[in-house]
C-alpha cells in the first residue's frame, strides 16, 4: 500500500512539473521581440548600437538587401542571375540592391545608400515593399525596382 502511494504521488508531482514547464513565462523581461519579417519595429532598434539606417537593416534584415530578382527584371538593371549547371537559378551575382528604393515618411529619397544618411536615433520603424507593393509609391513610375525601404520617423507622418 506504501510503494502505491509513493507511486501516485510521484506521478501527481511528475504532472505539476510538467505543467509548470510548458506555462508560458509572463515577466516582461524575458518576453522576446515579435519578428514581423517585412517590419522592423522600435523594440528592435531600442537597446542597440547602430551607426545608421543601413546598418539596422543590414543587421536585423539582411535578406532585404540581397532578394532575388527575377531573370528579366535583373537583365533590364544590369544584373547577373547565375544558374546552375542543371538549370536551376541561383542568386543575384551583384548588385541585388541596385532596384531598392529608399523612402522617409513616404518621400522618396533615392536608392539604398541613402540609408546610410539616416540617424537611428530619429528611426520609428523600418518596412520592406515588395516590388507588387512598391509600384504605387510616389515617384516609382516606370522605374524597374525589385521593391522599396520605407523609413518612418519619429516625427514624421
Amino acid at each position: 500500500m506504501r510503494s502505491f502511494l509513493q507511486i501516485v504521488g510521484g506521478a501527481a508531482l511528475m504532472s505539476v512539473t510538467v505543467a509548470c514547464a510548458s506555462t508560458p513565462a509572463t515577466s516582461g523581461s524575458s518576453a522576446k521581440v515579435e519578428r514581423n519579417p517585412e517590419l522592423i519595429a522600435t523594440a528592435e532598434i531600442e537597446g542597440q548600437s547602430f551607426r545608421d539606417a543601413y546598418d539596422i537593416v543590414q543587421r536585423l534584415r539582411p535578406t532585404w538587401l540581397t532578394r532575388k530578382a527575377d531573370a528579366a527584371a535583373s537583365r533590364r538593371m544590369g544584373v547577373t542571375v547565375t544558374t546552375s549547371p542543371t538549370g536551376q537559378r541561383g542568386g543575384v551575382q551583384a548588385g541585388a540592391a541596385a532596384g531598392l528604393l529608399v523612402y522617409l515618411d513616404r518621400v522618396r529619397l533615392g536608392g539604398i545608400e541613402t540609408l546610410r544618411e539616416l540617424s537611428p536615433g530619429n528611426i520609428e520603424s523600418i518596412q520592406f515593399m515588395d516590388t507588387a507593393a512598391a509600384a504605387g509609391l510616389p515617384g516609382v513610375g516606370s522605374s524597374v525596382i525589385t521593391g522599396a525601404i520605407i523609413v518612418h520617423s519619429r516625427t514624421g507622418s
